[in-house]
């Protein structure tokens, strides 16, 4: 039966994921090289071997691993964090994809590839792999060095370029035809999808879960969850766009608001799960025999991933302002490829732009950059010194010249008064063409789907295309005449500013108004006439519909007006700072240049048996032994800023260290220990096991002076000062305002050993 086979394929995909996993964390290399290479042995193409074997099983299984893997990176890119990023990270972004395009483009005219094939080349190496490069920082213990955080927030600007890029590719695919036309068109149609399934899924998303969360049982909002995301998806699909869209905006969406804490914990879940099927998925459809002529060319490819990407990412990073040490740090961490190069390529070759060679270069450059980023990462800050040292001088001071005039370039910038008052209506204006353009393009698909339900001659005979367009036409005023009032603004903004200082103020500002008002309106009569679908009415329809428009426009101008302001109102109220938008620390630039002497931030994760379980933040020894402080707690998806000191701690909590390198790590080491045994290192000593004991304060000690309140003798010892004899006088149970001298006598109750720990920590 093919329900059972299914159901069969997908356990022992899962149960082969999960050995691979395991494999992976014992050997220390990313899961992403397991789940890849455990495809490769049970798939259709591995021969007699084979435990999975049905082409189609195996993309069905592949789209919803996919779903839901791209839902989960989208979910890393939060719109608040995308607004703090600024332009210089996002124009480092762009310019180093640009200069991966120039280096594959190069090689294809070397090997004497069409264009096509250079560009799909270009779209795989252009993105890293989140998967890889979350695994090896943390691995390194780098997530929140200043070039980790960089390197994360360029590879979340990736995911963009790479959801850009699997658009032109199907796009191109579907016209069967390439130019830069077509290539051109294509992304400002996938700018308007975004923008339109955004600002729906905005207004539509948070509403729902708000009101589901009003006495529902919870797995009626996860259920709701998960078919939105499906629907997402699909609707991305439909508009004749890659299913991963749809499943990117809505995680991005989903985690930029403040009323998703049960559902996102679900998906949560479910994307643990179901994201490693892909790269089984994937892996399956891999066939080691293409290797045999093509490892030349996989070399080559991979080479190019590591060098040319590197110095391409440092390049534009230099340009963003960054100095040339963070720069190379974080560039030698964006090497490696992964879920969105699989996609791409595999984009390509379903698509019949590239042979079938390209998906294996993609897998063999996924798994060899795997393998080589957390070493590169290890070794990045010798290689990024001696890079810092070799450098000649002039490079040095025009590196410094350049940076000097950015940072006056910026200056200069915030200090313009028509800038600032202009460029919020230049976005707004922005984001309504696009959300315009988006509800065509989506017409056309809905209007389809009326016609298949209704038939053409509903309400009466041929008059579905007019009702259609009539109330699609009446969607659309409400933003075009917000469109317009920004225009007003703006060309008040200019018209002010050009006619400052002049003689005839007056009348030079009237004429420049007009001017830039008639210039704006000619620009939207074109953009609407381009936008409009002619072969679906008749002439006279078309003109009888733009005098209704008209009509309508001009009686119910003030009510437009109002609904458009609700609903700007609403959008703000869901893109305004949540709990969420912060969960995993600053962005890119925290701090600045760090050396082993400045603060720095590190994350550890409680294990399940260790020492740091089940005791209160004011039991460790954080800040007396090693001078760190915590910054906050996750727990479970939700985050606890400045946790205060009675906090309890629990297995699996992600713990963030504020403090110096050297402390940090001996800080990780401390709460990651575990005694022999760990039933054992925690278990209290028997009665019989204490004894009374005495000890002798050492003069050199580094504790003298402390009061015992300040030591955490308790959570590290597990003994009690029952009393201190000091000058031939006795202190029976002394306060924790009590401090230590030179020569003081205590009276320990303790095992031996524990003693014997405590005489040795004395004496340090």
């Amino acid at each position: 039966m093919i329900g059972f086979d299914f159901i069969q394929d997908l356990a022992l995909v899962m149960l082969i994921a999960a050995a691979a996993a395991w494999v992976c964390q014992r050997m220390g290399v990313p899961g992403v090289v397991g789940y890849i290479t455990a495809g490769i042995l049970i798939g259709p193409l591995a021969g007699p071997h084979a435990l999975v074997s049905d082409s189609g099983r195996i993309q069905s299984l592949a789209q919803i691993g996919l779903v839901f893997l791209i839902f989960s990176i989208g979910q890393r890119v939060r719109l608040q964090r995308l607004k703090r990023v600024g332009l210089p990270l996002i124009l480092a972004t762009a310019g180093m994809a640009a200069l991966v395009l120039v280096g594959c483009r190069a090689l294809g005219a070397t090997l004497g590839w069409p264009a096509m094939h250079s560009l799909v080349l270009a779209g795989m190496l252009m993105v890293s792999s989140t998967a890889v490069l979350s695994k090896s920082l943390r691995q390194a213990n780098a997530v929140h060095s200043g070039f980790g955080q960089t390197a994360l927030t360029v590879t979340t600007l990736d995911d963009l370029v790479a959801v850009g890029m699997l658009t032109v590719l199907a796009s191109v695919a579907q016209a069967g035809q390439t130019g830069a036309l077509l290539v051109f068109g294509s992304i400002i149609q996938l700018k308007a999808v975004m923008v339109t399934m955004a600002i729906g899924a905005l207004l539509l998303v948070p509403s729902v879960l708000k009101r589901l969360g009003r006495g529902i049982a919870s797995e009626v909002r996860s259920l709701v969850a998960v078919g939105l995301l499906l629907a997402m998806a699909l609707l991305s699909a439909r508009a004749g766009f890659s299913a991963a869209l749809g499943a990117f905006l809505l995680g991005s969406i989903m985690s930029s608001t403040d009323r998703i804490g049960p559902v996102e914990r679900v998906l949560e879940g479910m994307c643990e799960v179901l994201a490693p099927v892909f790269f089984v998925a994937m892996g399956m459809l891999f066939e080691f025999k293409a290797l045999a002529t093509t490892w030349p060319l996989l070399l080559g490819v991979f080479g190019l991933a590591v060098v040319w990407r590197a110095v391409a990412a440092t390049a534009a990073l230099l340009l963003a302002g960054q100095p040339i040490k963070e720069a190379s740090r974080a560039a030698m961490c964006l090497t490696p490829i992964g879920e969105f190069s699989l996609i791409i390529a595999l984009t390509g070759v379903q698509g019949g732009l590239v042979p079938a060679s390209f998906y294996g270069l993609a897998i063999g450059v996924s798994l060899l950059t795997a393998l080589t980023t957390p070493m590169l990462i290890r070794k990045s800050e010798a290689l990024s010194e001696y890079l810092e040292q070799k450098q000649p001088e002039f490079l040095r001071q025009g590196i410094g010249f350049y940076h000097e005039w950015i940072e006056r370039l910026k200056h200069r910038r915030q200090s313009s008064l028509l800038w600032k008052l202009a460029a919020p209506q230049l976005v707004q204006m922005t984001c309504l063409i696009l959300f315009v353009s988006g509800l065509v393009i989506f017409a056309k698909p809905l209007y389809r789907l009326a016609e298949k339900w209704l038939g053409t001659d509903w309400p009466a005979a041929g008059g579905l295309p007019g009702v259609c367009w009539f109330g699609f036409g009446l969607l659309l005023l409400g933003p075009l005449l917000a469109l317009w009032r920004n225009v007003e603004t703006v060309a008040l903004l200019c018209a002010e500013a050009a006619a400052a200082g002049r003689s005839k103020r007056a009348e030079a500002q009237f004429f420049f108004e007009r001017l830039v008002k008639g210039a704006a309106l000619v620009a939207i009569l074109v953009w609407l006439a381009a936008l409009f679908p002619y072969g679906t009415l008749p002439a006279w329809e078309v003109a009888g519909l733009m005098a209704a428009f008209l009509l309508v426009g001009a009686v119910f101008w003030r009510k437009l007006i109002r609904l458009h302001n609700r609903f700007e109102m609403e959008l703000r109220t869901q893109l305004v700072d949540s709990p969420f938008a912060e969960a995993n620390g600053s962005w890119a630039g925290w701090p600045k240049g760090n050396g082993e002497g400045k603060l720095n931030l590190a994350e550890s994760v409680i294990g399940e048996h260790t020492r740091a379980v089940a005791r209160a933040i004011s039991e460790l020894p954080l800040r007396p032994l090693f001078s760190c402080t915590i910054a906050s707690i996750e727990r479970q998806g939700i985050v606890i800023p400045n946790p205060g000191a009675a906090t309890i701690l629990y297995p699996n909590d992600k713990v963030l260290l504020l403090g110096r390198n050297e402390d940090l790590r001996r800080a990780d080491r401390w709460l990651s220990q575990e005694a022999e045994g760990a039933e054992a290192a925690h278990r209290e000593p028997q009665l019989s096991d204490l004894s009374l004991q005495r000890l002798t304060v050492p003069a050199v000690s580094r504790h003298i002076g402390k009061a015992l309140g300040e030591l955490p003798l308790k959570a590290l010892f597990g003994i009690q000062i029952v009393g201190i004899e000091r000058d031939q006088q006795l202190v029976v149970s002394p306060g924790r305002s009590e401090a230590l001298h030179a020569g003081d006598q205590l009276l320990i109750l303790g095992a031996p050993e524990q003693v014997n720990e405590l005489a040795f920590w004395l004496s340090t």
